[in-house]
């Protein structure tokens, strides 16, 4: 499963979880911050259920997403983790908050769990609520014995942190270099070459905006997605119920970007070569005026079209071969379109032989 593949194989995600659960493992509570959607948030909850039970044979986890929660945070851990004795006995006037009760007045089912609580959002002030409850039991509870510990997954920017937490921000573990190294370990078997698999994940990467999961469905598709990327992309998203609406101009800079890395450095590396081979043939039909009139005079300052130009203008007397100048012609092409935010095709990209 690629969401297992992100969170226990991937380096990034992986030190995520690790250090999340070493902080657990310490006793601290812990607040998990994500700005954006959380990729396969349900994987990444039972990655870190799994480590948390295999290293303690004492405490359960128990988790609960908070709109699954009718009630308040208080009435939600007052009615199921006290006796109903317990539940009886709180009086807000004597024992003030229910976080200050469950520490101090109660022992109660809660001091051997982990709840983990998801979905935490500032809407209706549910992350307040939490955080207060949670802050309070923290404050009073006696160090000495076992207590109980929160794990809040946010996924709201506009949740302010609590000192009474470890927090951990995905963000300053998982980057856009993760995106690519998700996709370049699902294309590792492919039987095409390493420059070709680079293109592919750099263009799913770039399509999906680095959402890891978008990135995993469109990688799926293998080469289609680079031989057919409008068709294959819109099919992608469409059949997992995204908008397609927008979708081609994304593409087309998707490809672009792609492309530009891909095929500039191979322009330059080709150019370099020619001048190295015929450098000297070449510098006798110097100087020559540049698009922007512009004199040049020097051999390594020719571009692309201008070694071009000079080897086809002198064709009656070659200086390259004939497959050497056809090769500066595709380049010269391939240059012009792209400067131009054109994208070539697959075909023209095998042709260039950059994939």
């Amino acid at each position: 499963m690629i969401g297992e593949l992100w969170w226990t194989r991937l380096v990034n995600s992986v030190r995520f979880i690790d250090d999340v659960c070493d902080a657990l493992l310490d006793g601290e509570s812990v607040m998990l911050m994500f700005k954006e959607e959380i990729p396969w948030r349900d994987i990444m909850v039972e990655t870190i259920e799994q480590k948390l039970l295999y290293n303690s044979d004492v405490r359960t986890v128990d988790t609960v997403d908070d709109s699954s929660i009718e009630n308040s945070p208080a009435d939600y851990v007052l009615n199921n983790y006290c006796t109903p004795k317990e539940i009886t006995d709180y009086w807000p006037l004597t024992h003030q908050s229910v976080g200050n009760y469950l520490a101090r007045f109660v022992s109660t089912a809660f001091n051997s769990r982990y709840l983990c609580i998801t979905g935490v959002k500032n809407s209706k002030n549910r992350a307040s609520e939490w955080i207060t409850l949670a802050a309070d039991y923290i404050e009073n509870i006696d160090s000495s014995q076992e207590t109980g510990q929160f794990i809040f997954v946010v996924e709201d920017a506009g949740v302010t942190p609590s000192k009474h937490f470890t927090v951990f921000n995905y963000e300053d573990y998982v980057t856009d270099y993760d995106c690519m190294m998700l996709c370049l370990t699902m294309v590792s078997e492919l039987s095409c070459s390493r420059a070709e698999k680079m293109y592919l994940c750099e263009v799913a990467s770039n399509i999906a905006g680095n959402n890891v999961e978008n990135a995993a469905l469109l990688i799926s598709e293998k080469t289609d997605l680079i031989k057919q990327p409008q068709v294959v992309a819109k099919r992608v998203y469409r059949e997992n119920g995204f908008d397609t609406e927008d979708l081609n101009p994304i593409v087309e800079t998707a490809l672009w970007e792609a492309q530009i890395s891909l095929v500039f450095p191979k322009i330059e590396n080709y150019r370099t070569e020619i001048i190295r081979k015929y450098g000297k043939r070449i510098r006798k039909y110097l100087p020559i005026q540049g698009f922007y009139g512009e004199e040049v005079d020097n051999v390594e300052d020719l571009e692309i079209g201008q070694l071009y130009y000079i080897c086809y203008k002198e064709s009656a007397s070659p200086i390259v071969s004939k497959a050497e100048n056809d090769m500066l012609f595709k380049m010269r092409e391939a240059r012009n379109l792209l400067a131009h935010c054109d994208i070539l095709s697959y075909n023209q990209l095998k042709e260039l032989e950059v994939i």
